[in-house]
């Protein structure tokens, strides 16, 4: 019977079953094992920008030590976080020179993948963590919509949003942020205003009292191009003709003009939908 390696049978851990099981399928038996905290490095692509408040989780893992391993790799003689940044951060305020880690030897692309898979699923990400974060799968691993969807556990739906919540500029990005908003769709309809100063207009606003999603969408509606309809109808009802003008006010001769360049287009078959009548 081959040697196991790692910890003793007895000594239980709970860890991220769904990434590691992830992981599993891809590289050779998980080693479980103490690592010292000098020799583990934070992942790069981390998509959380503020770590919180660790003082809890410290306390937490000075009581009752690590109960959740570090998910690392190897790299250059030492190890890479691939998932568990917070406990890893708590563990040396908390004062441990080593932790329990599970260690996947991966390459690289793959635990890039599943370190942002994994922050994705976490609970405590802001929109703006989330997005980036599913938009960094798009962009590094030519993913669709719908494999992300696949892949997060969430709707197709959600990942196309998401993504569109990164349009919105680096400084609107920055308001929303200290503002404290977190609403998915609060920001989706602040991105679809596609204006940067009308943006700016709104977070003023929201900076004295909150707006509501359906504010900003109705003044996204009410300050849109505004349009001139024209409207006509035969003796008989059996004939309509609807334009639509880009623009606030036409005069008569405008509407004229049109009607006239219609006609002549008619007569010389310029429509194709016409050519054969």
């Amino acid at each position: 019977m081959a040697k196991k390696v790692g910890l003793p049978e007895f000594i239980k851990m709970k860890h991220d079953h769904h990434l590691v099981d992830e992981i599993s399928l891809r590289t050779k038996t998980p080693v479980i094992r103490n690592i010292p905290v000098e020799k583990i490095l934070p992942n790069q692509m981390q998509p959380r920008r503020d770590m919180g408040d660790l003082k809890e989780l410290s306390n937490s893992i000075k009581e009752n030590g690590i109960i959740e391993p570090v998910i690392v790799k190897p790299k250059d003689g030492n190890f890479e976080i691939i998932a568990g940044e917070r406990r890893f951060r708590a563990a040396k305020q908390a004062g441990m020179t080593e932790i329990p880690c599970i260690e996947h030897d991966i390459p690289d692309n793959e635990a890039l993948e599943m370190s942002i898979v994994e922050n994705i699923q976490r609970k405590d990400l802001n929109v703006f963590e989330q997005a980036y974060s599913v938009r960094s799968l798009a962009e590094i691993y030519g993913y669709t919509h719908e494999e992300i969807a696949r892949k997060i556990g969430k709707s197709r739906v959600t990942v196309t949003e998401l993504i569109k919540v990164t349009d919105l500029p680096t400084e609107i990005r920055d308001k929303c942020l200290q503002l404290g908003i977190d609403s998915k769709s609060f920001l989706l309809e602040l991105a679809k205003t596609g204006d940067l100063e009308k943006m700016n207009e709104i977070l003023s606003h929201y900076g004295k009292k909150p707006v509501s999603r359906e504010v900003v969408k109705e003044q996204r509606k009410t300050d849109g191009p505004k349009t001139f309809k024209f409207n006509f109808m035969s003796e008989d009802k059996k004939v309509k003709i609807n334009f639509l003008f880009k623009q606030e006010k036409v005069d008569r001769e405008k509407v004229i003009a049109v009607l006239e360049k219609l006609i002549l287009d008619i007569k010389e078959n310029r429509l194709k939908n016409l050519t054969d009548l």
